[in-house]
């Protein structure tokens, strides 16, 4: 199994837009500039569509054919979609609401089932599948059993929807739940029980076979989200795919942990990474065993759980954060000595897929706050275009070790 340049994508929900027209924009101004930089004639695209835009593409044909006739003219290969941010992604303030609607609303299988047909119509010609994320059921704060039961529910109908629009257009389009912290499916084992003893059984009890479901539900793995939960990645890989779960794209993300032992640490650390647009769950480890889970970095909430340990004549916590920085960065690239970067999470699953050659996921670099890095620059297209090329050959390279690329 390898890949091809051309096949790295980046998910572009770091751009502002959720309308048609800013998604074209997007695709003219940013997309096709890191192309260049790339220097290639097209390139595999992980294209965030929120559902405004799934709905006007829907609903009005000319400007599907308008869009269509962009990707064409960028070079832009449409092989997946980002169907996790319903709304605008870029909102003054996102936090929970990025969880919004739920896999209980009918909103969100509305949603899902446009962007699938969207995408049958958009893949390449000489691709026949086609990958969506999406949220993993809802954040998990109030979420309830009757929720749960809609949930399976839908992703049920899901399945039989994505039959029959593989057997009208010849292509298999597969929704793969994106793991996340904090979310009813945060942690490896959650994702495959929910498959195996909930999934899985209640399809069969309606007559829906078990291989129409591992057909089209599957699993987004990102890197960085698995290794802020503290995981075995090589372990959390192994357990999904012996359960018969495909992974049908893998976002290479890269996220913080530090090392924390006094309260001008947290301070430094908070005020570095203060955010007040998107959610920020940290998870506390003492000797790798994770004992606290806050819902987001605060000052107030980290020095508290610090405080709350080191009382218990223990000198350090490590802190894993969940903030997307540039896939290239590790703890020499970062400005606190006592902050580094889940790296090696990104290389260890690479190092899985070296050795799993009968896997071939969509791979995505997901960097979503890059504007948050260049609040201060002055031109930040082209700054944002070079950190774009710089993740791409950084994980070029390690796809070039493992002989991938």
């Amino acid at each position: 199994m390898t890949y091809s340049l051309n096949n790295l994508a980046y998910c572009s929900n770091v751009h502002p837009g959720e309308d048609v027209e800013a998604v074209i924009q997007n695709i003219q101004t940013h997309f096709v500039a890191v192309k260049q930089r790339r220097n290639l004639q097209d390139m595999a695209s992980g294209l965030w569509l929120s559902y405004k835009a799934a709905n006007a593409l829907r609903a009005k044909p000319a400007l599907f054919n308008r869009f269509k006739q962009v990707l064409k003219e960028s070079g832009l290969r449409l092989t997946s979609l980002n169907g996790f941010p319903f709304g605008d992604f870029h909102q003054a303030v996102v936090k929970q609401n990025v969880y919004l609607p739920t896999w209980a609303d009918r909103q969100r299988l509305e949603y899902t089932q446009s962007l699938a047909e969207i995408l049958a119509s958009c893949l390449p010609s000489d691709e026949n599948k086609g990958a969506i994320s999406t949220l993993p059921l809802a954040y998990a704060a109030d979420w309830s059993d009757a929720q749960q039961q809609m949930a399976i529910s839908q992703f049920i109908h899901l399945a039989n929807f994505l039959a029959e629009l593989e057997q009208q257009t010849n292509k298999q389009i597969v929704i793969c739940i994106e793991m996340e912290p904090d979310c009813v499916l945060q942690h490896t084992e959650q994702l495959t029980g929910f498959f195996i003893q909930q999934l899985l059984p209640a399809a069969e009890q309606i007559g829906v076979t078990k291989e129409t479901i591992l057909r089209y539900i599957g699993c987004c793995y990102d890197t960085c989200h698995q290794a802020v939960m503290g995981e075995n990645i090589t372990e959390s890989l192994q357990q999904i795919t012996y359960s018969g779960i495909q992974i049908g794209k893998i976002q290479i993300s890269n996220a913080i942990q530090a090392n924390i032992d006094s309260i001008e640490q947290v301070q430094q650390l908070t005020e570095l990474f203060a955010d007040k647009k998107f959610l920020h769950q940290t998870k506390v480890f003492i000797n790798n065993e994770l004992v606290e889970e806050l819902a987001d970095l605060s000052f107030e909430q980290l020095e508290q759980a610090r405080e709350r340990k080191t009382n218990e004549d223990l000198h350090s916590i490590t802190a894993t954060i969940h903030y997307h920085i540039p896939v290239n960065q590790n703890a020499a690239d970062l400005p606190l000595s006592f902050v580094s970067a889940t790296q090696g999470a990104i290389l260890q699953t690479l190092d899985f897929l070296q050795t799993h050659q009968q896997y071939r996921p969509f791979l995505e670099i997901e960097t979503y706050t890059w504007l948050n890095f260049l609040q201060q620059e002055i031109d930040k297209n082209a700054s944002l275009h070079a950190g774009f090329a710089a993740e791409f050959s950084w994980l070029e390279q390690a796809l070039l070790q493992r002989n991938m690329l």
